[in-house]
This record gives structure tokens, C-alpha cells and sequence, in this order.
């Protein structure tokens, strides 16, 4: 507005004299336009933490057991059927021990369960055999399924690709849910996919896959989630353990190093941890971490019992450190490389997870993880540098050693018979 204004008085303003002295006529002045007001400055909200244990889908998945029951819910067409046999035949491989259970179609259920795949098969009229499926799920169908009196599961599956029967495991008696996920949509699923016809029909940037490979991924991802989590993932390789004092309680071990600066946590927080866990029993310590580590681990360090803290900070590989971790009672570290070595070696692991990377993407999986987080409002943030921070870091700097030993109890953890609290 007062750029405008001031191109306005410039195309008002009276001309010169031309020539012979004689002057040219007089215009008015334009008449005054109002001062731009400036624009209210909205205040930008600080954010909000919360420090404590995530609650991670995973550390829920395993607290379903060895041997999960599942509830497999296909209630749309006979060919939409045939295409979902190989991501069941794939559940039924990854949970041998399991039992299946079948939510189809009423037409469906003697094909069903002539494949041999389940347990149980139980029939809900769902989708008409001919024509559209309902644009929403209606209140009498959510009251139907429910008065199903299915037998409770661990798991429930929906393996329809469109999301318009995701609405109906929230009725049903399960533990965990999952699911392709609609665009925008919003549904109670403890593992989810994008749904990904629609997503790549939005994006125009990926070709969709076949409908069958695109369950069977699905069962995938369900199968992999849940090896992480009873310690069946990949082998890690171990190089030869260092010599290392005979604790009579064993060691903890503390890496208290990452490659960026925004994921650490302060210095004097790891010191009153580690006299605080040295306090609760004959225990020991090791640092590890890089070369370029090895003050900050030394400053840890000084001044606690020598004969009951080592520092290996640059001392070994990746495969050494692999062996050093595969003894512990258990790891404390950051977002990095020694908490998904002892995720994946299934140690008790308690990561202090920054707000820099999403956590649903980037938290360790394994058997015994628990991830501590602020739960900041600004995470995830991506920021390279903790001076680009204006939070004053508090993503970790809210993260208390009571916090830790709490993280550190959660994951049963006791030295010379006394929990951790």
C-alpha cells in the first residue's frame, strides 16, 4: 500500500516549466491516501515437551508374545479374494505358531476355507455382490460387526485396499490394527501403509503396483516388524572383545557421542548418570564412540572409580564395538549407530532420541527398547546445527538422569537384586 501511495504522488506531481519561462499549468495535488497499516505480527507458539518413555507401536507389538493370534479381515469381492491369498499364505508362514482367523464375505467362506490357510472363518455381509460399496461406514454396520461376538485377537489385518472398511477394526475386539492408510484419512492403525493406487494416482510420480503385491507387502511389513521385535532381524557381525575388568554385576554400557551436535545430550547429564548407576551395585562402565569422542568420554570419566569405568573411544570398529555391546546388561545412547547395535543384538537398549529425525522412522527396533523422548512440539525439525535451534535444545535438555533410570527400570533392569528407579 505505500509503494502504491507513493507511485500515486509521483504521477501527481505538478511539471516543470517548459521553455520561455512560462510556467505549466498548476494540477491539484491528489488527495492524502491513508497510511498502510502494518500487518499484526502473529506470535509464534513455543513448543511443548513432555519428556518420558515413547510409546512405540513396536514395543506394543512384542508385548503381544511369541505367538500372536490374527485376525485377517477381507470383506470385499471373490477375485479381490484371490489376489489377497499370497499375503495370507505369507502371515501364515510368519506366524506358524499363530492362530488365523477369517472375517469375509458370507460368500466367500466355503472357498475360504477350503485353501486350508485358517482356523476360523466367520462371514459379515459387508459390500453389495454387485455395484458400489458404501461411501462411509454406516453406524449400523460398526454395531454389527460388534455384535459379531468374534473371539478376541492380537492382530487384526484388513487387506482391502481402499480405506472405506478401516473404520470397521475399530469395532472389532483386537489389540493392534493394521492397514492401508487413505489419503488424509485418519484411522486407529498401529501399523499403516499408504494406500497406494490413490497416493500414486495424487503424486503422479510412482506407477502402483499389482493389487496382490501390494498385500503381500503389507504382510510384510507386519512379518518384519514383528521379527524385530522377538530379535529375529539380520545377523550383526561380531570382531574380538576387548579385555575387560571382571565385573561382578556385569557393565553398562554408555555412548554418549553422535555425529551431530543437535542429538546430544549435555555432558553433565551423562556424568551424574554414570555415578548413579555406579552407586547401584558392583557394576561397571564403558564409554565408546569415536576417536573424535574420546575427550568428551574422558571428561565423563574423570574423577569416577578407575577401576570401574573404561574408555574405549576410538579404540575399536564397528565390529568391535558390536562385541562390546553384545555383553552389556545393557546400552545407553543417542540416535545413533551403538543404540541400533544393541537393538538389533537384542540388549536392553534405552535411546535418548532427539527431535531432530522423525522417531516413527528412525527409533531402534528391537526385543527390549525403550526410546526417551521430549515429545517437542517443533519434532521433527531436520536442523543440521543445534545453533539454528531456538529452543535452547530442550528437546534433550529436558531429558533428565531420572528420566534415564526410569527408561533404564522400564526395561526390568535391576544390579546386586536392587530395580533401578
Amino acid at each position: 500500500m505505500a509503494r502504491l501511495r507513493d507511485l500515486l504522488t509521483a504521477m501527481w506531481k505538478p511539471s516543470a516549466p517548459v521553455g520561455g519561462g512560462a510556467a505549466a499549468p498548476l494540477v491539484p495535488e491528489p488527495p492524502a491516501l491513508p497510511r498502510a497499516e502494518a500487518e499484526p505480527v502473529q506470535p509464534v507458539p513455543s513448543p511443548s515437551f513432555a519428556p518420558g518413555l515413547w510409546d512405540s507401536p513396536l514395543s506394543r507389538l512384542a508385548a503381544l508374545g511369541p505367538a500372536p493370534s490374527l485376525l485377517v479381515v477381507k470383506l470385499d469381492h471373490a477375485g479381490d479374494f484371490v489376489t489377497a491369498l499370497p499375503a495370507v499364505r505369507r502371515l501364515r508362514e510368519a506366524f506358524p505358531a499363530s492362530r488365523l482367523t477369517l472375517l469375509c464375505a458370507p460368500f466367500m467362506c466355503d472357498f475360504a476355507a477350503a485353501t486350508g490357510l485358517f482356523d476360523a472363518v466367520h462371514g459379515f455381509d459387508y459390500y453389495p455382490a454387485r455395484g458400489h460399496p458404501p461411501a462411509g461406514v454406516p453406524d449400523a454396520a460398526l454395531a454389527a460387526v460388534a455384535a459379531l461376538d468374534l473371539p478376541p485377537a492380537d492382530i487384526a489385518i484388513d487387506l482391502r485396499h481402499a480405506d472405506d472398511s478401516r473404520a470397521l477394526l475399530a469395532a472389532l475386539p483386537v489389540r493392534f490394527r493394521v492397514g492401508f492408510a487413505g489419503l488424509g484419512a485418519r484411522h486407529a492403525l498401529d501399523i499403516a501403509l499408504p494406500e497406494m493406487e490413490a497416493s500414486a494416482r495424487a503424486s503422479g510420480l510412482l506407477a502402483p503396483l499389482p493389487a496382490g503385491v501390494r498385500l503381500c507387502a503389507l504382510a510384510e511389513v507386519l512379518a518384519s516388524a514383528f521379527r524385530a521385535v522377538h530379535g529375529q532381524g539380520a545377523p550383526i557381525p561380531l570382531g574380538a572383545p576387548p579385555a575387560l575388568p571382571d565385573f561382578p554385576d556385569g557393565y553398562v554400557v554408555l555412548a554418549p557421542g553422535a555425529r551431530l551436535a543437535i542429538k546430544l545430550w549435555p555432558a553433565e547429564n551423562w556424568r551424574v548418570l554414570a555415578e548413579r548407576l555406579l552407586g547401584a551395585g558392583d557394576l561397571g562402565l564403558v564409554l565408546t564412540g569415536r576417536a573424535e569422542e574420546e575427550p568428551l568420554c574422558a571428561a565423563i570419566a574423570a574423577g569416577l572409580p578407575a577401576d570401574r569405568v573404561v574408555n574405549l573411544a576410538g579404540r575399536q570398529d564397528l565390529t568391535g564395538l558390536a562385541a562390546v555391546i553384545h555383553g552389556a546388561r545393557a546400552v545407553v545412547a543417542l540416535d545413533s549407530a551403538p543404540a541400533h547395535l544393541a537393538a538389533a543384538l537384542g540388549r536392553p537398549t534405552l535411546c535418548l532420541f532427539s527431535g531432530l529425525a522423525d522417531i516413527h522412522s528412525w527409533a531402534p527396533a528391537g526385543p527390549r527398547v525403550a526410546v526417551l523422548s521430549a515429545h517437542a512440539s517443533c519434532a521433527p525439525c531436520f536442523l543440521n546445527d543445534v545453533a539454528d535451534c531456538t529452543h535452547g535444545h530442550g528437546c534433550m535438555t529436558r531429558l533428565t538422569p531420572d528420566h534415564a533410570l526410569a527408561g533404564l527400570a522400564a526395561l526390568g533392569l535391576e544390579f546386586a537384586g536392587v530395580p533401578l528407579h
